[in-house]
């Protein structure tokens, strides 16, 4: 990060953000990412920006597509997508909501749209669904590269970003609503790198005790970025009080964030064992790095229910001699009937 401000207050490289439109889509680029030595997860330069589709009118559109990949410095070359960490898509709840009169919805959930990482570079919401924003309504991005293998030279490069969405004018969608679950566990705050004990069986040794560390109901220390040793591991974790789920709801969408050594991410209904989400995924072979992530897409969707329990299960074998990071998180999407019943409402 020091870095990165560095060159681009010397203008060194270029510090600017740059946006495209058209009728279905805004691609927009980030600046220049100098890559100069390993970076894992989190730990490469980054550049944060609040966006907008189109300023220039008030327009209802859905978003529906999201995808990134990694350029040269010049624009004009793809190059690999072992040099994007994540692209993550927010929106500012609170003018948001407030556009919608939906002001109890306001501070009560990260206002995250989705991500893309590693593994996962693009996705499309089921068909004739999408999440709901005005064009000139302020979005926030953020984008970091990722290096987990090249060490001897330095190199330049961007992340392009594109958003496809659908204009009310033209296709009324189904809105859907966003949501963020990830796994956290326990840690010993008075010695962070000691891992599980009698007192803490299922405890963890979080990668940094600061950034990704969550409280719970009791005031116990969670860590959702943690450090797996080498060889297979297994983690379970009770995602109901995340889900928050109040009544029912429809899924339509999941998409995973993930780290290199993932094998397998589920989504587990306990109450009924099935399985909802069976993400198995793909790891190079002969580098670190995730190759493929599946998504979940359902048109139909699934039904889940406040009184059922769901599990997240996470398989990892670190092939490695040495610590690896993980996270583990699930970018979901489920019908939004109070949304709808608002869009119908609004005077075209």
């Amino acid at each position: 990060m020091i870095k990165s401000k560095i060159y681009y207050t010397l203008n060194l490289v270029d510090s600017e953000w740059k946006k495209e439109l058209n009728d279905s889509e805004v691609i927009f680029t980030s600046p220049t990412f100098v890559i100069s030595n390993i970076y894992k997860s989190m730990e490469g330069p980054k550049s944060d920006q609040y966006v907008v589709i189109d300023d220039s009118n008030e327009e209802l559109l859905y978003l529906t597509a999201f995808k990134t990949n990694a350029i040269s410095s010049d624009e004009a070359r793809n190059l690999s997508n072992d040099f994007v960490c994540h692209t993550n898509f927010e929106y500012r709840d609170a003018e948001h909501y407030n556009r919608w009169n939906m002001t109890d919805r306001i501070n009560s959930q990260y206002p995250r749209i989705t991500s893309i990482s590693n593994g996962v570079e693009n996705f499309k919401l089921p068909e004739g669904f999408g999440f709901p924003v005005f064009s000139n309504e302020r979005l926030f991005i953020n984008a970091q590269a990722l290096n987990h293998n090249i060490t001897d030279s330095s190199f330049h490069i961007k992340h392009k970003i594109e958003i496809g969405y659908t204009k009310h004018s033209q296709k009324p969608l189904i809105p859907l609503q966003p949501k963020t679950v990830f796994m956290m566990f326990p840690f010993d705050p008075n010695n962070p790198d000691k891992g599980p004990t009698e007192q803490l069986p299922n405890a963890c040794i979080p990668v940094e005790t600061k950034n990704h560390t969550y409280i719970d109901t009791k005031g116990n220390p969670l860590s959702g970025h943690w450090i797996i040793k080498p060889g297979k591991h297994n983690y379970a974790y009770d995602a109901s009080s995340q889900l928050h789920i109040k009544d029912s709801i429809r899924l339509h969408q999941i998409t995973s964030h993930l780290h290199p050594f993932a094998n397998r991410f589920v989504l587990k209904d306990k109450t009924t064992n099935q399985i909802i989400y069976d993400c198995k995924s793909e790891n190079f072979e002969n580098k670190i790095g995730l190759k493929r992530t599946p998504s979940f897409s359902s048109e139909k969707g699934v039904w889940m229910y406040e009184d059922h329990t769901y599990e997240m299960l996470l398989e990892v074998n670190n092939t490695t001699d040495k610590d690896q990071e993980m996270m583990a998180s699930m970018a979901i999407f489920y019908y939004d009937d109070a949304m709808e019943k608002k869009i119908n409402e609004l005077k075209f």
